[in-house]
């Protein structure tokens, strides 16, 4: 344990072993936001071991000790700047004991600081054991014993119960009483042109990212899991386990002993071998959908490809649909039927040609390249002047707290702000007009109408007076 941050650790409750074990580090800002999401979608009586140490308590914001102290926690409201925890409990349960140190405190004159004592679930001390220090705490002892639980005939399904006596943190799906279904019906779209355009999901190693994925998709009009194809980025145990659960097609991408010159080119050489293998298996697409594990879809989210699929073919200066705006947040983006061109490859949920990628792949980058393979998609030569259509209000939601180019803070401040629309089926305004000289005509008339005004400023844009004062 080197990090300050919140260690935690999950145990099957019928036999002890390990479900899940992982470290929420505090000390870089933003790390937290994946606390709530992982407590809530734990599974009753699951045993809950948490320990809080080193600078954590500075770092730990006041909504991860409102979680704390409303799953049972006595002192998580208390934790002062390198002030130590230990705890144990069951998943929306009791308290089986917990134990807190404070360096800011004094002990009294008799107190043995060298044989701490803390509350088990044998008996409980009225306070915070009290060490007189400046620097440190000293280290937390809790001794608990736990009584295991006889299982009883809880999920039903064999394999089900399979699943989820060695994994958690999917919700639902392993809930005992009402657990979430396994299959999803189809729901086809009304006038549907995308009914045999495949949907392929490029994942790494993060399978409750994924679970949430593909329930989006799957429960939408127009999922069908037959359609979709799950590419892994190498062996992935409970990966796997997961898919065959919901009779989700997959192939592993197995690059064990393969060196890479960054993680960047990995991602790069994952992604075209997704590509490769979508269009592979499924031999009579000519366009497909591409999404990456830690996106969420909209309701709407094929029917925002079932308008928009045809520009691809109509009109050569397109070579992309995205259902993401990169500019799309919650003060801009306020119009779900808008659509506009952009001169960039917007990611995050994406339709392209089968042309497309039998000219990309032969091209691909080298794995032995440092690149990024979306910025390699949307340079000028590559693009060629040609333009992706995106939506004014995004129809994905980047759920990914954590990842190579994505951090803590980027998640908080850049992607949690992006709305999505929340409601089926919204017609889309004037998509015959995305076409390359009707879009033109159409800005060119908006720029010469009476309601735009060109400010003659040499004032950057971000500064206060660029603007003048009472301009209307």
């Amino acid at each position: 344990m080197e990090k300050a941050g919140l260690y935690f650790v999950l145990l099957n409750q019928y036999d002890g072993s390990v479900i899940m074990n992982k470290v929420f580090n505090f000390h870089e800002y933003a790390y937290n936001v994946g606390v709530p999401s992982l407590f809530t979608s734990l599974s009753s009586g699951r045993i809950m071991v948490l320990a809080v140490k080193l600078d954590a308590g500075l770092n730990m914001p006041q909504g991860v000790r409102q979680l704390l102290q409303e799953f049972g926690s006595r002192w998580a409201h208390h934790l002062r700047f390198r002030s130590y925890l230990a705890w144990v409990l069951t998943s929306r349960g009791p308290t089986l004991g917990e134990g807190n140190v404070d360096p800011y405190e004094i002990t009294t004159e008799n107190e043995d600081v060298d044989n701490l004592e803390t509350w088990t679930n044998e008996g409980r001390r009225d306070g915070p054991v009290k060490v007189q220090s400046n620097i440190f705490a000293s280290p937390v002892y809790l001794e608990v014993t736990v009584p295991l639980v006889i299982e009883g005939d809880c999920w039903g399904e064999r394999e089900r119960a399979v699943f989820c006596r060695s994994h958690d943190g999917y919700g639902d799906l392993c809930h005992c009483q009402h657990p979430a279904p396994l299959t999803y019906h189809p729901h086809q779209l009304e006038n549907t042109v995308i009914d045999n355009v495949p949907v392929v999901i490029v994942a790494s190693s993060r399978p409750q990212e994924l679970y949430r994925c593909l329930v989006t998709v799957l429960r939408q009009e127009g999922g069908d899991v037959s359609r979709v194809l799950v590419l892994l980025d190498g062996y992935n145990t409970e990966l796997i386990a997961l898919l065959q659960l919901l009779g989700v097609k997959y192939q592993v991408n197995n690059m064990e002993g393969r060196t890479f010159i960054s993680r960047s080119a990995r991602i790069s050489h994952h992604y075209r071998f997704s590509l490769h293998a979508l269009f592979n298996s499924f031999p009579n697409a000519s366009k497909a959908i591409v999404l990456e594990e830690d996106l969420l879809v909209s309701p709407d989210f094929f029917s925002y490809f079932n308008q928009t699929s045809w520009l691809l073919e109509a009109d050569p200066s397109i070579f992309c649909i995205s259902a993401w705006n990169d500019l799309g947040a919650l003060h801009t983006a306020t119009h779900p039927s808008r659509l506009y061109r952009v001169e960039t490859h917007a990611g995050y949920g994406w339709m392209l040609t089968r042309e497309l990628f039998d000219f990309i792949y032969p091209i691909w980058p080298s794995p032995y390249k440092n690149h990024d393979w979306d910025i390699w998609l949307r340079s000028p030569n590559l693009r060629a002047g040609r333009e992706c259509v995106v939506p004014d209000v995004s129809r994905t939601f980047h759920n990914g707290m954590m990842g190579t180019h994505i951090k803590g803070v980027m998640t908080h401040s850049h992607f949690t702000a992006h709305p999505v629309t929340a409601v089926p089926a919204i017609p889309l305004h004037n998509v015959h007009r995305m076409k390359l000289d009707e879009y033109e005509e159409d800005l060119y008339h908006t720029l010469e109408g009476d309601t735009v005004y060109f400010l003659n400023s040499t004032h950057h844009p971000c500064t206060e007076s660029y603007i003048p004062r009472n301009f209307t």
